[in-house]
């Protein structure tokens, strides 16, 4: 199985920023400059449309909440970083980073939109949109659509805190 390179770096930097969260070098006061229970890591599988081609592809990424980013009431903020591979018989891989908005709507329901910068065969900004199932106490099943330049995404993700 081919592994690209682009699929190593982002593994290799969400290492990175798993380690710093626990690395007292980083950290002042004895305290970690990033907390383990703010992350939480999610996969899923996508359709994919450019034009009239479309097919199925998958994503994994980290995410890392900010509480401290008070939008407004009941609003909360995260970071995500992610690698997606878009499913096409071509290298078509790309790494991601977006901010994350989300909020409730009843109990276990809400909704999230997203707005970010893809690297990769489809770089540039990314938009997106959906709803946010809690499927426990830990974990939510998110169904987004997400727009690039090229790429249109619908996407299902798992979403587990950790």
């Amino acid at each position: 199985m081919f592994i690209s390179k682009n699929l190593l770096a982002c593994t290799a930097g969400l290492m990175l920023v798993i380690t710093m969260a626990h690395t007292p070098v980083f950290a002042q006061e004895n305290k970690p400059l990033l907390e383990r229970n703010l992350f939480s890591i999610g996969a899923g599988i996508s359709r994919n449309e450019v034009g009239s081609d479309d097919d199925t592809g998958f994503q994994f990424f980290v995410a890392y909440d900010l509480p401290q980013v008070n939008l407004m009431q009941g609003v909360n903020s995260s970071v995500e970083f992610g690698f997606m591979d878009f499913g096409f018989s071509e290298d078509d891989t790309g790494i991601w980073g977006s901010y994350v908005i989300d909020g409730a709507i009843s109990d276990g329901f809400g909704w999230m939109a997203q707005a970010g910068f893809d690297v990769g065969d489809d770089s540039g900004l990314l938009f997106g949109a959906g709803v946010i199932f809690g499927v426990g106490e830990k974990s939510d099943i998110r169904v987004e659509y997400v727009v690039r330049d090229e790429v249109d995404s619908f996407q299902v993700n798992f979403l587990y805190d950790l």
